[in-house]
């Protein structure tokens, strides 16, 4: 089925005359402006966003399927932030800075705070490209802090329904495409539960982001759009505007019951060091008011050792075992000392990452955006070595993980001189999810360490339904 409507959407772009050409080009563009699917640079400059014309057509049942691996995968992580608490080898392989172990200690320091909510995204090595099946899934990373995503997964996705809208939906009967879950939704029905939990009467919403940067992505100002929209009153604020008021926190005159953060712990620790006052933020946090809530910062690339080594494997259930075992790479933080390898041989960590450079990645434990990823088998020797001894001289700081294979698929785009052109990129996929559904992000590169961030595009997702 998938691969059928594929080839036809490929015979599509290939009839296209240049004037036909030109017209969807035109759609494409004034769509991208529309709904703002724009990156800004260092300088808060925008740049449109590069999307292939061709999505990615998921079936009803792969959605279900992956709904339940990745939140099955989110409850393995909260047991892992149980665990973090009272397991010190666990919190040697995760390490936390000393201002952030204070922040940390402000609500799990006697007892874990209930009702954490963390929303973030799993990302994999998967592309739904034409195979029927998907297969040899494998998780690359968790980010459960201000994740990407939420505001350009729908808008991607309505600008190039538009485009196929035109002249090939109709070609595909009696299949049709639909929209996916919208993330900014799964997010709005996180916040109104946790809102209840917490026992808020009311449900003002801020969206958190440090304005000290100019660069990044539009998605705080466009969710606190959105919000507006969905009927909740919602702000786009800085944590500095925060205040105390009695028992209430205050965002200029309106009662705060919720904060979204998009900045870490190490952000809003930076902040504090430059004289500005952080307590009523720390308050937030004691309250419970903000999602992600402080299990969020546990989402270290050397959480992948305490699933993947046998030496944590009795504190999981055989499920959850299984689970590790077919879908982690096999990861260490990376310092001297020794311990099993893939095959459960016990070994010595440096010698062994340096032999075995074909087979791993050296990943920077906590940082984002493709930043500082070195794939062996693309690097000389020489190149490896002094990686490798850079890594060993900021203190756990890096990880080494099992290499694992991102696939390569052929996409239609517009060329900038108005042609559509085919081309091969890497791709892999992020997944939001709350309790009730799933959506995708889809991105690509030429690079095989694919990232927005890195000037990457990303692929549109529908559901393909009969």
């Amino acid at each position: 089925m998938r691969k059928q409507i594929v080839r036809k959407l490929t015979r599509y772009f290939n009839s296209l005359n240049a004037q036909e050409i030109r017209g969807l080009s035109e759609v494409l563009n004034h769509e991208i402006q529309r709904l703002n699917i724009r990156y800004l640079n260092d300088y808060g400059r925008p740049r449109d966003i590069k999307l292939v014309l061709r999505p990615w057509f998921i079936k009803p049942r792969e959605l279900a399927f992956f709904h339940r691996l990745i939140y099955a995968f989110k409850a393995a992580n909260h047991k892992l932030f149980a665990l973090y608490l009272t397991n010190t080898k666990i919190q040697e392989i995760m390490p936390l800075r000393c201002e952030e172990w204070k922040w940390f200690q402000l609500t799990n320091k006697d007892r874990l705070q209930k009702h954490q909510v963390v929303f973030g995204r799993w990302d994999t090595n998967i592309s739904f490209d034409e195979r029927e099946n998907i297969t040899d899934i494998k998780f690359l990373e968790t980010n459960t802090v201000g994740i990407g995503g939420i505001h350009y997964i729908p808008a991607v996705s309505e600008a190039i329904k538009k485009l196929l809208k035109i002249g090939f939906e109709k070609t595909i009967y009696p299949y049709s495409l639909k929209f996916q879950a919208d993330p900014r939704h799964l997010l709005a029905e996180e916040i109104k539960l946790h809102a209840k939990r917490v026992g808020r009467k009311s449900l003002n919403v801020a969206f958190l982001e440090n304005r000290d940067y100019a660069g990044g992505t539009v998605e705080i100002p466009e969710l606190s759009k959105y919000f507006l929209k969905l009927g909740i009153n919602a702000l786009a604020a800085d944590p500095r505007q925060l205040r105390l008021k009695g028992k209430e926190i205050y965002c200029r005159d309106t009662k705060i019951d919720i904060m979204y953060r998009d900045s870490e712990l190490q952000e809003l620790i930076d902040i504090e060091k430059k004289g500005h006052n952080m307590a009523v933020l720390k308050q937030a946090f004691i309250n419970n008011q903000v999602i992600s809530s402080i299990e969020g910062e546990l989402d270290h690339k050397s959480g992948f050792e305490i699933f993947s080594s046998p030496e944590f494997s009795r504190l999981f259930t055989a499920q959850e075992r299984a689970l590790f075992k077919k879908y982690i790479p096999w990861t260490r933080l990376l310092k001297e000392r020794k311990t099993t390898d893939a095959n459960l041989r016990m070994v010595d960590l440096v010698p062994y990452v340096i032999k075995h450079k074909d087979a791993l990645t050296i990943k920077p434990n906590r940082a984002y955006g493709g930043k500082g990823v070195v794939i062996g088998h693309t690097v000389s020797k020489k190149k490896w070595q002094e990686y490798i001894a850079k890594a060993l001289s900021a203190r756990d700081e890096y990880v080494a993980q099992s290499f694992v294979p991102i696939r390569e698929e052929t996409f239609p785009w517009f060329t900038p001189d108005g042609r559509v052109t085919f081309d091969k990129f890497y791709s892999v996929s992020g997944f939001v999810v709350n309790h009730r559904s799933i959506a995708v992000l889809g991105r690509f590169s030429k690079e095989m360490v694919v990232n927005v961030a890195r000037k990457g595009g990303i692929v549109p997702t529908l559901v393909l339904a009969a």
